[in-house]
């Protein structure tokens, strides 16, 4: 029932509505000091875990002697995870609006990263840092991050009859991402895809090695569970669709980014279950 046209819409859709009214919903918390503190912390140690991830995936990719283009795509998708389409409708389900609050963060995260280094890591022409502004400055996900927070700081509250409205968009969120995602895979060569085992590598490393070594340090150091179920969680989900997106955009290998996201995504079925038991 969907072609391409239909997808791109929703895509847009999902990106430039439901996100960023499911990122201001979540952000609808009575201020504290204390919910503040670990905002701000949310947002540093997602930052470190996708930086880290991106030196890993790279270095990963030089050992397994791959080629300079696909070395970039694995080290983007190894570094930044589903973090929106993904991470968004999972945490709603498992931690509710109370885990979104730390979602946004993530989001913030990645969209201010993603739009600067990601960017440079696919662009050979290297955009300028102007550009990389603009982008990240036109991010309707990013502004709804800004705007909910100046919020959550002031103890402002839309009119019922708006926030009600919101609310209604945001739930737009988990089932169109759940659409969408399930239109990618179906346009897939499954068993094809399946079959490059060079990617499990990579794969492994953003499913599991991350997520478990980030439960292992933050648990020292987290004393919130939901912050860190957040955390841990998010970590554990698979490529960012972003992946592929810009290895097809900037001329990469898009190929080697489409089968990661495929694979990981497929795989996600059985390893984020396996990481929230262990949370």
């Amino acid at each position: 029932m969907l072609n391409d046209t239909h997808t791109s819409g929703m895509a847009e859709l999902l990106v430039k509505v439901a996100v960023p009214c499911s990122v201001f919903m979540s952000l609808m918390r009575p201020f504290s000091a204390a919910l503040l503190l670990e905002s701000v912390a949310t947002f540093f140690i997602i930052s470190t875990i996708f930086l880290l991830g991106i030196l890993a995936g790279y270095g990963l990719a030089r050992a397994q002697k791959t080629s300079a283009d696909a070395r970039v795509v694995l080290a983007y998708g190894v570094g930044f995870g589903n973090v929106g389409f993904m991470g968004i409708p999972v945490i709603q389900a498992v931690f509710g609006y109370e885990g979104l609050f730390y979602v946004a963060m993530a989001l913030m995260s990645f969209n201010v990263l993603t739009f600067t280094l990601g960017i440079r890591m696919f662009d050979k022409s290297k955009v300028s840092k102007k550009e990389s502004l603009k982008i990240i400055l036109r991010n309707t996900a990013l502004i709804a991050t800004f705007i909910g927070f100046a919020f959550f700081l002031t103890g402002f509250r839309l009119p019922e009859a708006l926030e009600g409205g919101v609310s209604l968009i945001a739930g737009l969120t988990s089932p169109i991402s759940m659409i969408l995602i399930g239109a990618i895979l179906a346009k897939q060569r499954i068993v094809e895809t399946l079959l490059d085992f060079k990617l499990l590598p990579s794969i492994a490393l953003r499913l599991l090695v991350i997520p478990l070594l980030s439960l292992a340090i933050l648990r020292l150091v987290v004393p919130n569970p939901i912050m860190l179920g957040v955390i841990v969680t998010l970590m554990a989900m698979p490529p960012a669709a972003l992946t592929a997106i810009f290895a097809e955009q900037y001329g990469g290998d898009a190929v080697t980014g489409s089968r990661l996201v495929v694979i990981g995504t497929l795989l996600c079925a059985i390893t984020v279950p396996t990481i929230a038991l262990l949370l």
